[in-house]
């Protein structure tokens, strides 16, 4: 890791550890900052390449425990709608995530290779998100050691990350730079996927200091979203599907300067959206890290 990816890194965990991300959040500046320093450009993006995960957390904030028949994507697709973006801007930082990115690595591979060999010059950097539970096979490794700007994220679940210390010791022996994140104290809690009793105004201000709408722009089935809680809550039929909350990467109407307006009109969108009022962000809720539950949750109970 660069000294200044070490610097950026430290700054990071150290907000963290004082519990100052929320504060940071509201004021705005961090978005505002990046978008000067990156204009027409996606600051990140999550690239969700499947719903499967070899943990069941009660409390995911992307609502994977309420996937009953959670599927691998489609590589193709995704990487479909990948040219269709790259084609109108760029991504600074590109994460891979799932459910469990290592769960599907065939595709997640071939999704690298693609990066690798076509794409290079659309995107700086590329994050894979993991929970540590599963250690990657010989040819995903071969394609991440050849994968410029590739960096491992560990997401710390303490005796949960069963493989962390293995897959990270691999990365070190490999030359493969990873990030093992300090382990969680605690989640912030977002509140069951049900419609709640907020005013606009309360609704605009969650959307306003949202977390998620600065960080976690999210690729999934072809479709561009403000947040990944607002692509899964409306796959998993949740949250309504509102015409203008979403940018569809796979409709061939749509490109050039058209793609273009729509994907930074999503992104720089000032108004909330309909998933707003199924979730409690902004009231700053602790809950317990990492709860297992034996099974799918059933979001009306």
């Amino acid at each position: 890791m660069t000294v200044k990816k070490q610097l950026l890194h430290f700054a990071a965990v150290t907000a963290r550890t004082l519990h100052l991300w929320p504060a940071i959040n509201r004021t705005g500046v961090f978005n505002r900052a990046r978008r000067r320093k990156y204009p027409d450009t996606l600051v990140h993006l999550d690239v969700v390449i499947t719903e499967c995960c070899s943990l069941k957390c009660r409390d995911c904030s992307n609502l994977m425990q309420y996937y009953k028949s959670p599927e691998n994507l489609d590589p193709q697709e995704i990487i479909e709608s990948l040219k269709s973006l790259f084609c109108v801007v760029r991504v600074h930082e590109l994460k891979l995530i799932g459910g469990e990115a290592l769960v599907s690595q065939k595709a997640l591979a071939e999704i690298l290779v693609y990066l690798r060999d076509e794409a290079r010059g659309s995107y700086d950097e590329i994050r894979i998100i993991t929970n540590g539970t599963i250690m990657p096979g010989d040819a995903l490794v071969k394609v991440m050691k050849e994968t410029p700007g590739l960096t491992v994220v560990f997401s710390n679940y303490g005796k949960l990350s069963v493989r962390k210390d293995e897959f990270s010791e691999l990365c070190r022996t490999q030359g493969i730079d990873f990030i093992l994140n300090p382990e969680d104290e605690y989640w912030w809690d977002y509140g069951r996927p049900v419609k709640y009793n907020a005013t606009d105004r309360q609704t605009q201000g969650k959307y306003a200091g949202c977390y998620a709408r600065r960080l976690c722009t999210s690729l999934y089935r072809g479709r561009l979203y403000v947040c990944p809680r607002q692509a899964h809550g409306i796959r998993l039929g949740m949250m309504p599907e509102a015409e203008g909350e979403y940018v569809d990467l796979l409709d061939t109407s749509l490109s050039g300067d058209k793609l273009r307006e729509a994907v930074l009109g999503l992104t720089d969108r000032k108004d909330f959206i309909s998933a707003c009022r199924y979730c409690i962000d902004g009231k700053l809720v602790k809950i317990p890290k990492a709860v297992q539950i034996s099974g799918p949750l059933d979001h009306e109970q």
